[in-house]
């Protein structure tokens, strides 16, 4: 009876729980469950933090290994004190014992909301329009323009976790005048990969890129990506995250904002081989785009055209009058028209490379075609980058790029556009025509060749990877990479679990190991230790770009690599155009292009049946019309006809012994006929033994057959020659005995130095031979 009372108040403290559990469910989407967590995160100068609980523990679990996680929604890391000023990082000097749910996403920054399709599909494409954007409002519709700077963490539960996780930023694309992180759930991917995932908002617009001075450079998006990283860098241990182990990863615009901060970050604090503080990203994942990328920048020089515009459509024309939110409204802001309707409508309100952002700089602007930033990532890049920093790009081949530019060289030279034209002119089947192929074309010059170029001037002792993905599913590779297609999620992308086959699956599986492998140990050839899909073991070794431009290629499910791929897409933008836009075309390098592009384009139809009338409406490209050339051709012609000359002079002149022969010693003048003699016809010896050859009184020579080179010569004669050489190669003959034909053979003598001048003397041995053995020694 004494124990009745403790085990009635267990019992209803343990329904009381249960309960409490049970009414913690904020939502479930097909078996995963969202609920809010038990836990409350205390940290320093940030207060009590309580998130969402994401139960993993069923089929997603057995299928993918995924376990569960701890979201944090909507946890601002930044502030800034009034429009167009730069971020600083949030804390609380004296937090507040309240409990802070973060549950909910924290407002996106301010930007126009798109009601028109039909104009939004004319900056994108019809297929974002129509079935992205709408998708996308949801998470935009709430904004803020004062406050917008959140983030959300994903932290995966990890039983007896011994170490801490890699941390992941993931800077959202979408342009540079929309979208939120919000939008991408890291659940899925923090869930299998077991590393910290952090999506954040930043300043879009003209809120975030708008030049108005040297002071004011509208550098504020790459300030607010930079304040991040620094709140991770103090607060993501509260986290269990490594902050020596952050990856930084942008797909599209916020891959060009991803590679920028890279670049600033080292030109600015040296973090290097000059260290003047350790590096905030320590792995770098861009998707399709960098700030190499066509039209994805700007310097001042570009920027001074439509500034003026923009000052007149809001009738305000200082720094004082547009901070005024009386006098200029948010949204007089966003409604500006920032697109140029040339070149397939670019938003010229994008990143500042010159002058450099965050700070001052003493650089000439007048001449545009001098970047300073460029300059020093062409020539300083190995010095300037982090020793330790590990680089994935990818790619996705099959995605359509709406923006189609133009190649602007000054009209310098109508080659290289007949050289474009030559190389993505391809046959039409259906219309027997020739049609060129716009898609490819963008594609090779909006992403793979300045990823290329990128990677060639990072890649210097650093193992670069480039995957390449074949797939137009969903216009975007954030399916595969983040683990949508395995699970439902709480992004834009929440239904494309509902439409993925096996191969999408398999495909997300191996990229989210690649990313996996190089966020935990910097190298994609290294297996994460928590990995235990069977995706993971792999026993091939993946190479890097360079030198032998080795591909990672992802199609149909299968992972492979391909050496020497996409060499002519290098050549082509980052070689020929490149080298000779402002310089004479190098018709060598032209024609050697050629060569390597009709090798690597088998399938293309310039090298198939058709290539003779394809190479024919091209000639120009390949004729020989360089006076150079011409000279070089006249040169090796004539070259090549005094050659015959002389090799049929010397045929003619060896058919009457007076040639160069291979066997022939002779003395170019002063010499005497050299006879062989039968030894029946010789003289007695003058001297004994077996001396390979013997002189007689008439200066006849015998030949023992034992021997081949045997000489003999009049000592008087060796007066007429002034050189030692002509000394050395001396001969006797005698046409009077016999009429064997002559012969020349060279003597043994001996060569002695006096006084430092060479001397020979001739060794007198004789000997009688056989006839029999003549021809022998003739041979």
């Amino acid at each position: 009876m004494f124990y009745l009372p403790i085990i009635l108040i267990c019992f209803n403290h343990h329904l009381l729980l249960h309960t409490t559990s049970a009414s913690s469910l904020l939502f479930a989407l097909d078996n995963v469950r969202y609920s809010l967590s038990d836990r409350v995160l205390t940290i320093p100068k940030l207060g009590a933090l309580r998130g969402i609980y994401i139960d993993y523990e069923n089929e997603y679990n057995k299928k993918y290994n995924l376990v569960n996680v701890e979201a944090f929604l909507g946890v601002q890391y930044g502030l800034y004190h009034g429009r167009f000023e730069p971020s600083k990082e949030r804390f609380e000097l004296h937090p507040t014992t309240k409990v802070n749910k973060h549950i909910d996403f924290g407002p996106a920054c301010a930007q126009h909301i798109w009601t028109n399709h039909s104009e939004l599909a004319r900056i994108r494409t019809g297929k974002f329009a129509r079935d992205y954007y709408p998708k996308l409002l949801k998470y935009i519709q709430k904004q803020n323009e004062q406050q917008c700077l959140y983030m959300n963490i994903y932290q995966p539960q990890i039983k007896n976790l011994k170490e801490q996780l890699p941390v992941l930023l993931f800077i959202h694309g979408d342009g540079y005048d929309m979208g939120t992180g919000a939008a991408f759930d890291g659940a899925i991917f923090a869930s299998y990969t077991k590393s910290i995932v952090v999506t954040i908002n930043y300043r879009l617009g003209p809120f975030g890129f708008l030049y108005l001075s040297r002071e004011n450079k509208g550098d504020y998006a790459l300030h607010d990506i930079y304040t991040a990283l620094h709140w991770l860098k103090n607060y993501v241990t509260n986290f269990d995250g490594d902050p020596d182990r952050i990856t930084l990863y942008g797909t599209e615009s916020g891959a060009v904002l991803a590679s920028l901060v890279v670049m600033l970050e080292t030109v600015n604090g040296g973090t290097g081989t000059i260290k003047r503080r350790k590096s905030l990203v320590h792995r770098l994942i861009l998707n399709d785009q960098t700030f190499l990328s066509p039209h994805m920048t700007s310097i001042v020089n570009e920027i001074s055209s439509y500034q003026k515009d923009i000052l007149s459509q809001l009738s305000c024309s200082t720094l004082v009058c547009l901070r005024n939110q009386t006098l200029v409204k948010t949204k007089d802001l966003v409604e500006l028209n920032t697109y140029s309707k040339a070149n397939g409508y670019i938003n010229y309100l994008s990143p500042l490379e010159n002058p450099f952002p965050f700070f001052n700089t003493h650089i000439d602007t007048r001449n545009d075609r001098v970047n300073p930033l460029r300059m020093k990532f062409y020539h300083q890049s190995n010095t300037l980058l982090p020793e330790n920093l590990h680089v994935l790009l990818t790619i996705s081949s099959s995605i359509h790029h709406s923006l189609f530019h133009n190649i602007n060289f000054n009209n310098r030279s109508n080659l290289i556009q007949d050289l474009i034209n030559y190389a993505y002119t391809k046959w039409n089947t259906k219309t027997n025509e020739y049609y060129f192929d716009k898609d490819l074309f963008n594609y090779h010059q909006q992403i793979l060749g300045p990823l290329l170029k990128y990677a060639k001037y990072v890649s210097n002792d650093r193992n670069i990877h480039i995957l390449e993905k074949y797939s137009n599913k969903y216009q975007s590779e954030l399916p595969y990479t983040f683990g949508y297609v395995l699970a439902p999620s709480m992004s834009v992308y929440n239904d494309t679990y509902l439409n993925a086959d096996e191969n999408d699956k398999i495909e997300s599986i191996k990229i989210m190991n690649l990313f996996a492998n190089l966020i935990h140990h910097g190298d994609i050839n290294i297996q994460s230790p928590y990995c235990q899909n069977m995706q993971c073991e792999s026993n091939e070794k993946w190479n890097p770009i360079f030198p032998d431009f080795n591909f990672l290629i992802l199609k149909d499910g299968n992972l492979s690599q391909v050496r020497g791929y996409q060499t002519n897409v290098h050549n082509l933008f980052n070689n020929i155009i490149a080298n000779n836009s402002e310089n004479q075309m190098d018709i060598n390098l032209l024609n050697a292009w050629k060569t390597l592009f009709e090798v690597s384009n088998k399938m293309n139809v310039s090298t198939n049946t058709r290539a003779t009338l394809l190479i024919k409406k091209f000639s120009p490209l390949f004729d020989s019309n360089n006076n150079n050339q011409k000279y070089i051709l006249i040169l090796c012609s004539s070259i090549f006809v005094l050659l015959i000359i002389n090799f049929s002079i010397c045929i003619v002149l060896s058919k009457r012994g007076q040639g160069c022969r291979k066997r022939e010693y002779n003395c170019l003048d002063n010499h005497k006929q050299l006879t062989l003699v039968n030894q029946a016809e010789q003289h007695p010896q003058r001297h004994g033994g077996s001396s390979p050859s013997s002189t007689n009184s008439n200066g006849t020579i015998t030949i023992d057959s034992t021997q081949q080179l045997i000489v003999n010569t009049n000592p008087n004669e060796h007066e007429h020659h002034s050189s030692p050489l002509s000394s050395l190669l001396c001969t006797t003959t005698n046409s009077s005995i016999n009429s064997t034909p002559p012969v020349d053979v060279l003597h043994p003598i001996n060569i002695t130095k006096k006084n430092g001048i060479l001397k020979c003397s001739s060794i007198k041995k004789t000997n009688v031979l056989a006839t029999s053995s003549l021809p022998e020694a003739i041979v």
